[in-house]
């Protein structure tokens, strides 16, 4: 009995000198705390939802902290502000996995519990119309990321005058009536930038939010399910199937997102269109002197179009802001 209590002491003194531990080896790795070593099984994580990962939140989980989110179909960790997903739900590659989607310019910042979107960056284009009884915006937290589920709402006397395939800063009602509830101002791409140029501008969303660009485009689309080749594509992107998570009025759509895209429709030319069919937002990623990126959705589709039409900032589409 003293042999096994002496054995059993040298052990644990081994183990608190060393503070390593082997799982299938007899010698740890001098670089792992623990070292795991087998050929017919793997390390399993937590596995849980989007909502029960979300009461972690309220504990202040640990810098590191690791998850398999089974909405999302990705192994997500805790940044110290927000959840991150490490891979896309085929593993081709970390997220974002381009130059032009840096680290730098993602926004993954969570939603405060409760919090609401007031006021607006006024600039040239006036004060937004009252969206809802306090002139708030409702806000949803998707794949760590804090969006509008509303289309901002600016000042709803329409102007300056439209002029044909020309951004001249126009913005205003479809068809110069005020839209239902959320879906916001009409404008071309000088008038959301607010003047700016530079990517993820504040432009006319209020302070601490901005006009999403095209990488956090992507990102919001890859937590859904796209798969990094199809969210790098342009065109329909149906990976994922992420336009019918967005809306409950695209192909099989189901707003399990929460996005809630209401397909308001757009200005091109002198015509307005696709109200109840199309949605079309900006990003704030120009790719040229007459082009900026966009993301549609339509009511016959599962998928989100990527694109950058020829002279497409002169086209009037909605705004989502994303918090800084």
């Amino acid at each position: 009995m003293k042999k096994v209590l002496l054995c059993a002491a040298f052990i644990a003194a081994s183990f608190t000198s060393i503070a390593q531990v082997g799982l299938g080896t007899v010698t740890p790795h001098a670089s792992a705390a623990l070292d795991i070593t087998s050929t017919t099984a793997g390390l399993l994580p937590p596995r849980m939802s989007t909502a029960e990962r979300n009461v972690i939140n309220s504990g202040a989980p640990a810098v590191g902290l690791t998850i398999y989110n089974t909405d999302v179909k990705c192994l997500e960790f805790w940044n110290g502000s927000a959840w991150v997903c490490m891979f896309d739900n085929t593993s081709t590659g970390i997220i974002p996995d381009n130059a032009t989607c840096a680290s730098a310019t993602i926004s993954a910042t969570p939603c405060t519990a409760g919090e609401i979107a007031s006021g607006i960056n006024g600039g040239s284009l006036g004060n937004k119309y009252a969206n809802g009884a306090n002139g708030t915006y409702s806000v949803v937290e998707i794949g760590g990321q804090c969006w509008m589920q509303e289309g901002i709402d600016v000042n709803p006397t329409e102007s300056p005058t439209w002029v044909n395939s020309s951004d001249v800063g126009w913005y205003g009602y479809y068809n110069d009536n005020y839209q239902a509830a959320g879906e916001g101002t009409l404008l071309q791409w000088s008038a959301a930038m607010n003047g700016a140029t530079t990517e993820r501008a504040q432009g006319v969303c209020p302070t601490d939010w901005h006009i999403p660009s095209d990488c956090e485009w992507m990102y919001l689309e890859n937590s859904l399910g796209m798969t990094i080749a199809e969210q790098q594509g342009t065109g329909w992107r149906n990976s994922g199937t992420v336009g019918s998570k967005l809306s409950t009025l695209t192909a099989n759509g189901t707003n399990s997102s929460g996005f809630t895209a209401l397909l308001a429709g757009y200005r091109w030319a002198s015509t307005f269109s696709g109200r109840g069919t199309y949605d079309v937002w900006w990003s704030s990623s120009e790719t040229s002197a007459s082009t900026a990126h966009y993301r549609n959705l339509h009511s016959s589709q599962v998928g989100v179009l990527r694109n950058s039409g020829s002279n497409n900032k002169a086209g009037g589409f909605p705004v989502r802001c994303l918090k800084e």
